[in-house]
């Protein structure tokens, strides 16, 4: 693990010494039992946490340039201790129901993938820049049972909504789809084609046919049924 003596003596460090960058790693990383509360980032748009995550990831990346020996691991936890979610800060409304943001993948999943590097900071970009899918907030809502059904994979959310409008009854995420608020978001759609178009995903996450492109294996491969693998990380 690196030494807290040592990340101190980082360009980081100075940079962000004094803040709640520096004094969240120092606590819940480095486990420096003097560090107290820590004071929050004021973020007012989803826009903005998205850059600042980025920046703090940049930054973290260039420590490899200063300790040639700290792993991708390192810089990975580092990063998830004082990684702001923005998800929270984009809402879309649908008839009286209002809705949040929802993650297209994780960063755990896109770490998973690329390791902590600079392709792994631009496909973070590419896929959170602006958020795409919206759902109702609510407990055990879609938002947070799909992370623990399907791992966080949009591709296997939408075939689970594509079932509801067709064959309901096989719905992976029927609890979910049934509470108060999801249900009357649902309702407002007839088809899963109009759910789509409200998105605006034709073309990128399913085709013109309104067929769902499985992420995982890409090259135009068609999601007709659930993966048998869910798991956080992508498959082998």
């Amino acid at each position: 693990m690196l030494e807290v003596s040592l990340f101190k003596q980082s360009y980081f460090y100075e940079k962000y010494k004094n803040s709640y960058v520096a004094d969240k790693l120092l606590r819940d990383y480095f486990n420096d039992s003097t560090i107290g509360r820590v004071t929050s980032v004021r973020l007012k748009t989803y826009t903005d946490v998205v850059v600042w995550d980025i920046t703090i990831m940049s930054d973290l990346l260039q420590l490899k340039k200063e300790l040639p020996k700290i792993t991708d691991k390192e810089l990975w936890l580092m990063a998830n201790k004082v990684y702001i979610d923005p998800d929270g800060k984009a809402f879309r409304k649908r008839g009286e129901v209002v809705c949040t943001a929802d993650a297209l993948l994780s960063f755990s999943r896109i770490y998973s993938k690329y390791g902590f590097t600079t392709r792994m900071i631009k496909e973070y970009e590419t896929y959170r820049k602006h958020p795409i899918f919206y759902f109702p907030r609510e407990r055990n809502g879609v938002n947070m049972t799909r992370a623990t059904v399907f791992g966080d994979r949009i591709d296997c959310t939408l075939l689970d909504l594509k079932y509801y409008y067709t064959r309901e009854k096989q719905c992976k995420l029927r609890s979910a789809l049934k509470k108060v608020k999801t249900a009357k978001f649902l309702q407002t759609f007839s088809t899963f084609e109009e759910l789509v178009d409200w998105y605006g995903i034709k073309g990128s996450f399913v085709n013109e046919s309104y067929e769902i492109n499985d992420l995982e294996r890409g090259a135009g491969t068609i999601l007709s049924d659930y993966h048998s693998d869910t798991r956080w990380q992508w498959s082998n």
